[in-house]
């Protein structure tokens, strides 16, 4: 074989290497897609400086989509309905309604790294909590309704591996940045039990993080399952100071929203269809 032979032949292989890696890279990038999925998980949420904790075991629905544009780039979407009953221990015990939703939408962009790819991506999201009291705990405290909504930024990234028989191993972690929550406490159901004028209050929280781990094997006949974990810190929030009445007296109180942090890990089984 002359040289010109070798130099043909060199560049053959170069091309078909590059030709696989490019088919490789095509079959592990972001696609089109729309998911539909269930989840189960362990909730449990904390103010330590005033001793609550709410426990819970959560169900939920998902729906997700993404959509390319311009080959590499995509354009993401989720949202999550979850439902379960709040063990509430703090003053007294009870058992609470609780549902919230979660939506976020945003943009990335897929690269190839060696043999995987990764999909940074950036968004905005908004959390919705309806914990629905009523009533007295066990110790007769007074129970109410709270409402809380949380707007932030996601900031993530996808690592999508190839695994054997077509399936994707798809690794998630995502960093939730606070920009602006309130917390609305229903406490005009004191009104009820003696006391006169009792509003409800909102207290501002603008100060806070979360925290998003999932793993989700995706097997060649478009159904995806696999373990998840969400966290959030929530700082103390603004103050507010009320008038009420009570037996002829008023009294004025200031109220806040004590730090809190929730944890919430399940397992999540997804459609594509």
């Amino acid at each position: 074989m002359n040289k010109t032979s070798v130099f043909w032949f060199a560049a053959a292989l170069l091309h078909l290497g590059s030709a696989q890696a490019e088919d490789a890279f095509k079959s592990l990038r972001m696609e089109d897609s729309d998911e539909i999925g269930v989840t189960i998980s362990s909730y449990s949420y904390n103010e330590p400086s005033v001793s609550v904790t709410i426990t819970a075991t959560n169900f939920g629905l998902v729906y997700a989509k993404t959509k390319t544009i311009g080959g590499n780039e995509f354009i993401l979407s989720e949202i999550q309905y979850v439902n379960g009953s709040d063990n509430y221990s703090g003053s007294g015990t009870a058992t609470v309604p609780k549902y919230y939703y979660d939506f976020k939408v945003g943009y990335g962009q897929s690269f190839s790294i060696d043999d995987y790819v990764l999909a940074p991506y950036i968004g905005v999201g908004y959390r919705y909590l309806d914990e629905n009291g009523s009533g007295l705990t066990s110790t007769s405290a007074i129970l109410y309704e709270r409402q809380s909504t949380y707007v932030y930024i996601p900031v993530g990234v996808k690592r999508r591996d190839k695994l054997a028989n077509g399936a994707r191993l798809e690794t998630t972690i995502e960093y939730d940045w606070l920009l602006y929550g309130t917390q609305m406490s229903g406490l005009s159901a004191a009104n009820n039990y003696g006391y006169s004028y009792y509003p409800d209050v909102t207290n501002k929280q603008n100060s806070g993080y979360g925290l998003r781990l999932s793993a989700m094997y995706k097997d060649s006949q478009n159904w995806s399952y696999g373990p998840y974990w969400n966290y959030w810190s929530i700082s103390d929030s603004n103050t507010a100071t009320i008038l009420y009445k009570k037996s002829s007296t008023y009294y004025s109180a200031t109220l806040y929203e004590p730090a809190n942090t929730t944890i919430e890990y399940g397992f999540k089984v997804m459609y594509k269809f």
